[in-house]
């Protein structure tokens, strides 16, 4: 049986239960099963009853597989604080039964606090020990940090096109299908040099080993090519926007959604209640129509991990456009859930609603959320941490504040000026753009709320 074609072909309840009885012993079951597991968009979509129960079944029995397969499902689905303490549980047994990308996945749970506490050493150690046993998932982890950055620190995108090219041979040489996410992050990295239309070779073997996130770059590579500025509707674009949506990629339903933003902008810049009233109406119902599908197409990339869609869905409820509801507790939703999902720009947007009193929650409330944009990366919610912290608050949170972020903070380059993401964007797109003395207010970094 072809398990790995399975895999590319989306049959991802199939794979786990013909897998599941023969992982200890077939090298091909193993593979697809831990691959399908790497991705969140496939983890989410499995059927709790026919597979995921039987996963807690075998998982409660000791499987090493199991509990990290049932680690991996509650850690990305998250219903609640008790998901990441079942996850933890689930990941530490398999890592100590010595599976490697359970070792990985642990090293991720202390990255970011998961279970309250960052200890970035013991991550990092994990992460190496799990390369050292060829953990396809802390090589994923190894990339991406690569490509993205780590821990304040810039990104290493020639490193990463060397170790995506090193990982390229090996799988080759060891006669195994080469995993798809070596040459996602190797086109991810060689992008930022070239452009995404020279790169897109990397990001179709990507899609054909299985990796829906490359629908996301082959969408805005042929819609859009490297300028992004007007979209194109060519054959190849409407060829990966209609598979993505069938195979249910989050991209490809974020990508669909913008794609209507623009269309919905066109309605409403051709509205004129001046018209007549069957123009009027048939104007309005255009435009009503086009908010449902903007509507139904984030929040379906939103059920599918996509944090973009959360915090876009936030955004238009904050500020009532594209036909929602202006509605500071809905926005507040959307963003809490970007939060549970990692997202340092829905943190910030969550932080700065409660600290301009469009929310109110407790103080300590506040703080963690702070302490949660920190772990994330967002160089905003550094200093409101260790701010916080000086001021005597997050005490609990001492050794995490005082080795990781206190340092970053004191450093002579860091500057709360200097964050760009947040200057340029969320001050502008939370303010009041009718407010005539905007021009006049000063810039608000927290200095006045601590000396207050």
């Amino acid at each position: 049986m072809n398990y790995l074609q399975m895999l590319y072909d989306g049959q991802y309840d199939q794979i786990v239960s013909a897998t599941l009885p023969v992982l200890a012993t077939d090298k091909q079951a193993e593979l697809a099963f831990l691959r399908l597991f790497m991705e969140k968009g496939p983890v989410r979509l499995l059927d709790f009853d026919s597979t995921i129960d039987p996963l807690i079944q075998e998982a409660e029995k000791g499987n090493r597989y199991a509990q990290y397969a049932y680690a991996r499902w509650q850690s990305i689905v998250r219903g609640g604080e008790e998901s990441l303490w079942i996850s933890y549980r689930n990941m530490q047994a398999a890592a100590d039964q010595g599976l490697p990308d359970a070792i990985a996945g642990l090293a991720m749970v202390y990255e970011y606090g998961d279970i309250g506490t960052v200890d970035w050493e013991k991550a990092d150690a994990l992460l190496t020990k799990a390369l050292s046993m060829g953990s396809e998932l802390a090589k994923k982890y190894q990339l991406q940090e690569l490509c993205f950055g780590k821990h304040y620190r810039e990104a290493q995108v020639e490193k990463a096109v060397e170790l995506a090219d090193q990982y390229i041979a090996q799988d080759e040489a060891a006669g195994i299908a080469v995993n798809g996410y070596w040459y996602y992050y190797r086109a991810t990295a060689k992008e930022r040099r070239v452009g995404r239309t020279r790169v897109m070779d990397d990001y179709r073997k990507a899609l054909e080993a299985g990796i829906l996130a490359a629908y996301t770059d082959l969408i805005v590579g042929s819609g859009y090519g490297d300028e992004i500025d007007a979209l194109v509707m060519t054959k190849e674009y409407d060829h990966y926007m209609q598979q993505g949506l069938q195979r249910l990629s989050s991209g490809a339903f974020f990508l669909d959604a913008a794609r209507e933003m623009r269309c919905y902008d066109t309605y409403k810049a051709l509205y004129n209640k001046e018209d007549g009233i069957e123009r009027h109406k048939l104007r309005y119902n255009m435009m009503q129509s086009s908010h449902e599908l903007i509507h139904s197409l984030f929040s379906q990339a939103a059920e599918l991990c996509d944090v973009s869609a959360w915090e876009q869905l936030g955004d238009m409820y904050y500020d009532g456009s594209y036909g929602f509801e202006q509605s500071y507790e809905k926005a507040f939703a959307a963003y809490s859930r970007g939060v549970i999902y990692d997202s340092a720009e829905c943190a910030e947007k969550l932080w700065k609603m409660m600290h301009d009193h469009l929310i109110d929650r407790d103080l300590d409330y506040v703080d963690s959320i702070a302490l949660e944009g920190a772990r994330f990366g967002s160089k905003r919610l550094l200093a409101e941490t260790v701010i916080a912290h000086q001021e005597g608050r997050l005490t609990e949170y001492h050794d995490e504040i005082s080795k990781y972020y206190e340092p970053v903070f004191d450093a002579p380059e860091f500057s709360l000026d200097s964050d760009e993401e947040w200057a340029a964007t969320i001050d502008d797109m939370l303010a009041d753009p009718d407010d005539p003395d905007i021009d006049d207010y000063p810039d608000d970094d927290g200095r006045y709320d601590a000396w207050a």
